[in-house]
């Protein structure tokens, strides 16, 4: 238990977890743009999947395992009560792919992020308002009043180039 909970300090930095009140406590330069330079790799480190593979799912997915405990299963498709525990999770993942010298966002996240909706998020669906037709007899009024008026104006156009000759 100690051990399980060591490691991932240390990988994660203890000051950067805060394992009672299950947040991290980062800051991320608006400037830091390193993830553009992915073509030229990370120099003097090397990308532990496999260990970033595991300690995803021991530290962020169990911090937003918890996290999700905590809210009422009918309130998991609600987003302001899911936001915090997201971003938590995901702040997360992305300082751990950093420890372990890996860039974010890689294959391995992508996968750990499909198994949390497929576990979670399964049965939310998007309930959009069906957008109802405006009457027929409405969209032929409104088009034809437009179309109507151009032979009527061409005609104002003609007789004015007309009067003034």
């Amino acid at each position: 238990m100690i051990l399980n909970m060591l490691v991932p300090a240390l990988i994660l930095g203890i000051a950067g977890l805060d394992f009672n009140s299950c947040s991290l406590k980062v800051f991320f330069p608006a400037f830091a743009e390193d993830f553009q330079n992915q073509g030229t790799g990370l120099p003097g480190k090397r990308c532990h999947q496999n260990l970033l593979v595991e300690y995803s799912h021991i530290i962020c997915g169990d911090i937003f395992h918890r996290a999700m405990m905590s809210i009422s299963r009918e309130n998991w498709c609600v987003l302001d009560n899911i936001l915090m525990p997201y971003n938590t999770m995901t702040i997360c993942l992305e300082k751990l792919s950093d420890r372990v010298g890996c860039y974010y966002p890689n294959p391995n996240i992508q996968d750990f992020f499909i198994q949390i909706h497929s576990s979670y998020f399964q049965n939310c669906s998007n309930e959009e308002l069906l957008m109802v037709d405006a009457p027929q007899g409405l969209v032929i009024a409104l088009t034809l009043i437009p179309v109507s008026v151009i032979p009527i104006l061409v005609y104002l156009v003609i007789w004015k180039s007309k009067v003034q000759e």
